[in-house]
This record gives structure tokens, sequence and C-alpha cells, in this order.
């Protein structure tokens, strides 16, 4: 495993990956934001994983020392060098994510289709095909980007991004697809909405419904079993 470790400014780390497939990247960067979190030093405040690079914020204030960052690196490459095999991590399951597809809840359903030159229904096949990866969130609170769409489908932003958008809107953004967990702007294409509730502030131990390594599948949905689970 080949990695570099940069300071960012006076009170945060950078560990970038290199030379690591997609799937391993993400793998071993999930177990890396376990293993610093689980183990918290008294300094460390967050570990913020990306696509393959992995921040750690600290406070410099709590490492009696005349070097900070060297006290951080050195625990950071313990860490590194202590992380167990893929293999050996428990499997995590599945998560279902219903979405009604096209219409009001999805309006750029139609453009995607003819982007890609194949029928709304078989844009909808290939984007329910896949078990999807969380890759890291970001963008908004609990905001999923994932890994694994069918090429096929890849579309480009909207020129003109949207002010609203609401929330548990299903988008699709080059060779990405995500799902806005509340309302914003943005100019992903819009093609569904999940009525499940991806972002909750008023669960402090569990805001997000979804995290990074999580594995996701969409499943179309009518009208009225988007209704029934709006309200349950």
């Amino acid at each position: 495993m080949k990695y570099s470790i940069h300071p960012l400014g006076d009170s945060a780390v950078l560990i970038d990956f290199h030379d690591l497939c997609e799937e391993t990247c993400m793998n071993t960067m999930t177990a890396f934001t376990d293993a610093v979190t689980d183990n918290q030093h008294k300094a460390i405040i967050e570990a913020l994983p990306a696509y393959k690079t992995v921040t750690i914020h600290y406070n410099p204030l709590k490492i009696h020392s005349p070097s900070p960052f060297k006290v951080i690196e050195d625990l950071l490459v313990e860490k590194l060098n202590g992380l167990q095999p893929n293999e050996n991590s428990p499997q995590k399951k599945v998560i279902t994510i219903p979405v009604l597809y096209g219409s009001e809840a999805g309006p750029d359903l139609a453009f995607v289709a003819e982007h890609c030159n194949i029928s709304e229904e078989k844009v909808i096949e290939l984007h329910t095909r896949p078990i999807y990866s969380v890759a890291f969130l970001g963008f908004s609170p609990g905001f999923p980007f994932l890994k694994g769409m069918e090429p096929s489908i890849a579309s480009p932003r909207r020129k003109n991004p949207r002010v609203r958008i609401d929330a548990g809107s299903v988008g699709i953004a080059g060779n990405q697809t995500g799902v806005y967990p509340i309302s914003s702007p943005g100019g992903w294409q819009i093609i569904g909405k999940t009525p499940l509730k991806l972002f909750d502030p008023d669960n402090p131990s569990q805001p997000a419904l979804l995290s990074q390594g999580d594995q996701i599948k969409f499943s179309p949905i009518t009208r009225a079993e988007f209704e029934r689970l709006e309200e349950s």
C-alpha cells in the first residue's frame, strides 16, 4: 500500500492513497477512518474521507511537543501499518432505497434517456441494476457520492443549475449518481425521488442514514408506494 502524508496548515493532515484500485482504495480508507475514530487520540477532532484521500483535523494545543504534526504523522503511520486485510472485515448489508422514477419526481429522466440514446425504461433498468458503494459523504449533510453506476447512463450536469432540488431527489452527474438528503440548489440531472429520509438533524447519534463503505441498491416503486412510504 502506497500513501503520502501532507500537512494542511497547522491543524490538519491529508493522507493521499496511491496506486490502489477503486474498491481496494475505498475499503482501505474506510478501515483507516474507522481505526482513527475508534481509537481516537485526545488531539484528533475528526477524520473526513474523500475519494482517495482522508483529512484528519486535530487540535495542536493538546499535543505537548515542538512538532504536533510529527506526533500525528507517527500516530497515523502506526494506524496505517496496523490495518487488517479487507477480507477480514465484516460484510456490510445492502440498504435498499426505493425510488419513484420520472414525471415530476424525475424531471430529467427524459433528458438522460435522449442523451444516452436509450429508452426511459432502460435508464431505470440500468440505474437499478448495480449494487453501489458509498464513496464518501459531501456537498451537503449526508449526501452520498456513489460508486458503481453503469457508464452507459453517464450524463452531463445541467447547464443551468436549479435553485432548489427537493430532499430525496436522485440524480446523475457525469459518471456519478447520488441522492440529495436535504433541499438545496444543484445541477445534477434528477431522474427520481425517494421517500426515505437520508438526513435527520434531530437524531444526534446518527443524523445521516448512510456512511462511507455502505452498499445500496435502488428499487423502483409506484406513486402509491411512494405516498405510503412517505407517510409512514
